[in-house]
């Protein structure tokens, strides 16, 4: 009895000196995608909130004694960062752990793991729920939802089991509810789904409010799926299928090799599909086609993935880069030896030129999403390409500045839109009064220049002062 009155007392202190410390931030110049830039202002952070925002030495801040107090001079302060697309069990030599700590170390608060398989991810969800502050807010679809024959199925080499497949007679309900009951977030739906699949898949899911985002299935035109509901697009992967000059025969022919009479693996029959089609696509585009795609896209309010690091990784070759190859020294040994020898292996291989025509296709189409405002999200594939978690974001935004928006656009892509994705743009994404307390405090204006972005003197997750 008396230990129980010990450990009920413990936690009450603990719990009490908790609520009452404070992080005040002081001299600081705050940059959001949501507000003009503020000079020389106070934050006041308690528990997970922003609790006061104002000019510096105001009275309304009566200091404590066990307030931290960060001298902020000349330093800028933007919200914390989303990776909006990476798998956290995709190489599973890379453990949650160490992902979880790049990501904090990175300024990346906040994740959206885009395809998991739920008994594989639980470890990762139950630490991050059991250690908030050693882990970015995770945000998860749990397994692709995939048809028949799924791709990633876990038996071919380079395609681990991330998928579940589902046809006619699958209780989808069902596979909807247990997932629910899991706790994801948000569904990930996939390439080999039929059209009636898919749409079944969208009208349960808006029951349920549950956000979409896929890869659009390789048997349907893009405009259907935009009209089944479709929330959101990754990688704008088969986008260049509904912008072919010869969209129409082209996905007559796709839906001739779906059948798949020679019995292909799912991960090979797509990959087939994709080098019949992809490249006469790229070839071919219509241009007015095109515009008026991502127009539609714009209308209805479908959110873009556009994954520019994965997209690029073969052209741009950053694994091939030195100064990228440093970031694996953050990796677990194993992982480290492996990507270091394959990026030196491939980094001789002449580059493709379908690899160079891809680029130039995705920072065209991104520079039109931009120009017809359609929702851009930031986010990397981590860790697929070589692309170390936590660093691999802030190339990404990089590359959307490259692709043609500014730094405060690419910024607004990696804080505010990935929030809004799953409407808690009233919560994160801007530096306001009542929103969560994830912050970086940098050492330059990363308006100027989006490289500042990684020049982090701190990083604040969930109101506290995160210490690798």
């Amino acid at each position: 009895m008396r230990l129980s009155i010990f450990v009920k007392t413990f936690f009450l202190l603990l719990f009490s000196f908790h609520v009452s410390s404070r992080v005040i931030i002081e001299n600081a110049t705050l940059i959001d995608a949501e507000n003009p830039k503020r000079i020389n202002m106070t934050l006041v952070l308690q528990e997970d909130e922003i609790v006061y925002i104002g000019k510096t030495r105001l009275k309304e801040v009566a200091f404590q004694e066990d307030d931290t107090v960060i001298d902020a001079t000349g330093k800028f302060i933007i919200p914390g960062l989303w990776d909006a697309h990476v798998h956290l069990t995709f190489i599973p030599e890379l453990d949650y752990q160490t992902a979880y700590k790049l990501f904090l170390k990175n300024g990346i608060t906040s994740i959206r793991d885009t395809g998991a398989v739920i008994e594989k991810l639980r470890p990762a969800i139950e630490f991050a729920e059991d250690n908030p502050l050693k882990a970015p807010r995770l945000f998860y679809s749990g397994p692709l939802i995939d048809g028949m024959p799924r791709v990633y199925k876990g038996s071919e080499p380079g395609f681990p089991e991330l998928s579940v497949g589902v046809s006619k007679d699958t209780d989808k309900n069902l596979l909807v509810d247990n997932l629910i009951q899991e706790g994801v977030s948000f569904l990930k739906t996939y390439e080999m789904l039929t059209p009636e699949d898919f749409k079944e898949l969208q009208e349960i899911a808006e029951q349920r409010n549950l956000r979409v985002t896929s890869h659009i299935p390789l048997s349907m035109d893009l405009i259907d799926a935009v009209d089944a509901g479709l929330d959101g697009m990754q990688h704008i992967r088969n986008l260049e299928l509904a912008c072919a000059e010869e969209a129409r025969d082209m996905l007559t022919k796709r839906k001739k090799l779906l059948e798949n009479e020679d019995l292909l693996p799912g991960s090979s029959l797509r990959s087939k599909i994709h080098g019949l089609q992809r490249p006469k696509a790229l070839m071919n585009i219509n241009e007015q086609r095109c515009d008026e795609v991502i127009k539609y896209l714009a209308s209805n309010n479908v959110y873009q993935t556009p994954t520019l690091t994965i997209n690029t990784v073969g052209s741009k070759r950053f694994f091939a880069n030195k100064e990228w190859q440093e970031t694996y020294n953050f990796l677990p040994k194993e992982v480290k030896t492996e990507w270091l020898q394959n990026s030196n292996n491939l980094a001789e291989q002449p580059i493709n030129e379908s690899y160079k025509n891809y680029e130039k296709w995705s920072f065209n189409i991104v520079n039109l999403f931009n120009k017809h405002k359609v929702k851009v999200i930031a986010g990397t594939d981590t860790p697929i390409g070589f692309l170390t978690p936590g660093f691999s974001l802030h190339k990404e935004l990089e590359l959307l500045v490259e692709a043609g928006l500014t730094p405060i656009e690419a910024i607004k892509a990696a804080t505010i839109t990935p929030a809004e994705f799953f409407n808690l743009d009233g919560k994160m994404g801007s530096i306001e009064v009542g929103k969560r307390a994830d912050l970086l405090i940098l050492n330059n204006n990363p308006s100027l220049n989006i490289k500042h972005t990684r020049d982090i003197v701190t990083v604040i997750s969930k109101g506290s002062i995160y210490i690798d």
